[in-house]
Order: C-alpha cells, then structure tokens, then sequence
C-alpha cells in the first residue's frame, strides 16, 4: 500500500510539473506572439526559418543597395534636366548673338554669361551625394571638373573617363545604370577630338565668338550647341530608363521580402487564439489536479502498522 501511495505521489508531481511547463510556455507565446523561441519548441521548423531569415537579410541588403542607387540616379535626372535648361539659354543666347544686327557690345555681354553658364555647367558635372560625385564614374571621390576658361573647353579635367559600377537585382541581372561626367558633358571621339555633342566644346566655342564679335563662328557653334543639347536629351532618357529600371527592381524585393516575412510569421507565430484556449484548459486541469489531491486522507506509515 505505502508503495502505491508513493506511486500515486509521484504520478501527480509528475502531470503537476507537466501543467506548470505547459501553462509557462502558453504565458510566454502569448506575451512574445512567437511560437518556436528555441530550436526545442519545434525542431522541424528551425531550418525552414534559419534559410528564410537568410534570404529576408539577402533582400534587405539588395534593397538597401538599390535604394542607394536610386537617389544617385534621381540627383543625376535632376542635373541633367537643369544642363538641358542651361543648354536652352545657351541656343537662345547664340541666336540673338548670330544675327547682323548684333554690335561687338551687346555680342561681349552675351559672351561673359556664357561663361558664367559654363560656370554652373561644370558644377553640374560635378554633382555629388553623400561625398560621391554621381557623375565619377570609377573615381567617384574624384572631382570631374573644374572651371577654367583659359583652358581649351574652358575646362580642367580630374576625373575618370570609364564607369563600370553595375546595380545587381534580386536575381541576379545587372545594368551600368550611370555615366560619367566626360560621357555626358565632354564627349571625345576615338581620336581624342571633341565629339560634335561635346557640351563644354560646344559652350567654349560660343563664348570665344561672342567675345570676339565673331558673328559666323557664333552661327556655327549655334548648331554645335543644338547638337549638345541632343546628346544630354539622350543621356536624361538612359537614366530615366535606369529608374524605371531600378524602381522595378525595388518593387519585386519588396514583394519577395512580404512572402518570406510570411512563411516565417506561419512558421514561427504563436496562434493566439489556439494558445489562449490551450492556456485556460491548462490552468483548468491544474486546479482540478490541485483538488484532487487536496481531497485524498493524509496517511503515514504507521496508519499501516497494527
């Protein structure tokens, strides 16, 4: 009898501690709203949530990239819309300055600005974000230009002639998204030789003749100028093209992030609703339990012995 009694003892510690575990661990998936806090509470779903957690890091670091590139991408569309405007000036100013009734006077006015619009060209070409100039190419941290009028072009160079910095998406495909300030504002033919859409050949060319009272060479550099503001229209379209590009790029890590975030959340989550009613049958049977063994007679040895 008294082995029974220690049998039925120990039975109770036993479903009692088994209640007090089950009850602690419905307490803390509620309290946390996670279901599998070590790899104990489900052992299936550990790899499954350790490979989706790794891609969630691998995606967020693409987007954080992508989103970087895209502010470069904006900051340089906007520069460019403004080179474009420039350039407008520029065309309006070789017109009036082209025609016979322009005087030496009105012609060397018109030259100084188009110096100082040289002046905000060069600036443009060397736009920057976050310490980087967007238009550095592989030498991003190296000024493009500087100004300097007695300088062919009417400019110094400093920075990189190549741009090999690829944007890489989600699964894998890459574009160079970007060019460099020499691509854009002092394009060279293969020879060396100003390219007809070279924008600072095309702005020195105008300002030499205004300031020289030079009505032919203002006609020529006239076209040049028509000629420059075609090849910045075509560089603005290859950036808007790598936004749009990039933007898309955005919006499918956006959409691969959701779904993973999803398979963790059935992976991991508690289901609260489940885990509150586990909880109160729980505390239910410990009472019950509790009770029970409150209602046996308390009996020693000796009630056994005659």
């Amino acid at each position: 009898m008294f082995n029974g009694i220690q049998g039925a003892n120990a039975t109770f510690l036993n479903d009692l501690n088994n209640s007090e575990a089950r009850i602690s661990r419905d307490n803390q998936e509620l309290s946390s709203g996670i279901r599998v806090n070590v790899a104990s509470d489900d052992p299936n779903a550990v790899i499954p949530l350790l490979e989706d957690q790794n891609q969630i890091a691998q995606i967020n670091q693409i987007a954080t990239n992508l989103h970087q590139q895209q502010a470069i991408l904006e900051t340089a569309d906007g520069a460019l819309q403004n080179a474009s405007s420039l350039l407008n000036q520029l065309i309006s100013i070789a017109t009036e300055g082209a025609t016979a009734t322009a005087t030496a006077e009105t012609r060397a006015s018109l030259g100084q600005q188009v110096q100082q619009i040289q002046q905000q060209l060069v600036a443009l070409a060397d736009t920057s974000v976050n310490g980087q100039y967007v238009f550095g190419g592989d030498s991003p941290y190296t000024q493009p230009y500087t100004y300097n009028w007695s300088n062919p072009e009417g400019v110094v160079s400093g920075g990189a002639a190549t741009n090999t910095t690829a944007i890489t998406s989600l699964d894998g495909a890459s574009i160079i998204a970007g060019q460099t300030a020499g691509q854009i504002f002092d394009a060279q033919l293969p020879g060396g030789t100003p390219d007809p859409g070279n924008v600072f050949q095309a702005v020195y060319q105008l300002g030499t003749a205004l300031l020289a009272n030079d009505q032919t060479g203002t006609q020529n550099a006239l076209a040049s100028l028509q000629a420059a503001a075609g090849h910045v229209t075509e560089s603005t379209v290859m950036y808007g093209e790598s936004e749009d590009w990039v933007q898309q790029q955005l919006s499918e890590t956006s959409a691969r992030s959701t779904t993973l975030t999803g398979e963790v959340g059935v992976l991991r989550d508690a289901d609260v609703a489940a885990v509150a009613t586990d909880l109160s049958q729980g505390e239910v049977s410990l009472q019950a339990a509790l009770s029970a063994q409150g209602s046996l007679p308390t009996r020693s040895l000796f009630s056994y012995m005659g």
